[in-house]
């Protein structure tokens, strides 16, 4: 199956209008020119991607959908280019929420003035924390245990919590 070329021409224009209310959304709330770029990256990309997700979404369901008629399908995608652009979205969603926009916030708010003593500080506050946030999980692990005895389910419903 091949992409049909209205399909292609919707989500390019669909993403550069998500991409530049994003920026306008930027240029309301920071400075842009005076922002570094190490700060105006990730925080587009915090904002672009879970927007982005309201496009993804109905391309996915017509994209799944089995009829074989391309005008009934509306915006569609192969099944292949769909799941790669949910594990890009997911991925770095994820990395962005537990490791980059943490480490970016305690760098620009550390009272350090080197590169270096601001990185190393940033660093320690977060793993500080994501140690915090380990001990927690393994001490809920502990008490479903305790509760719940050593099953499958009870470990799949407290991660999925």
């Amino acid at each position: 199956m091949s992409i049909s070329t209205a399909s292609l021409a919707f989500a390019f224009i669909a993403l550069l209008l998500i991409a530049l209310v994003v920026l306008l959304l930027l240029r309301h709330f920071l400075p842009i020119r005076s922002t570094p770029a190490y700060v105006l990256v990730p925080i587009f990309l915090a904002l672009f991607l879970p927007v982005s997700v309201i496009l993804l979404l109905p391309i996915d369901l017509a994209s799944s959908l089995r009829t074989e008629d391309e005008a009934t399908r509306g915006v569609w995608f192969p099944e292949r280019l769909v799941l790669v652009a949910w594990r890009i979205t997911y991925w770095l969603t994820f990395a962005l929420t537990w490791f980059i926009l943490p480490l970016l916030g305690e760098y620009i708010d550390s009272g350090y003035r080197t590169p270096k003593d601001r990185f190393i500080y940033s660093l320690r506050s977060n793993g500080r924390y994501q140690l915090i946030v380990f001990a927690l999980a393994v001490a809920g692990l502990v008490y479903v245990f305790l509760q719940n005895g050593f099953e499958g389910t009870s470990v799949k419903a407290l991660v999925m919590a």
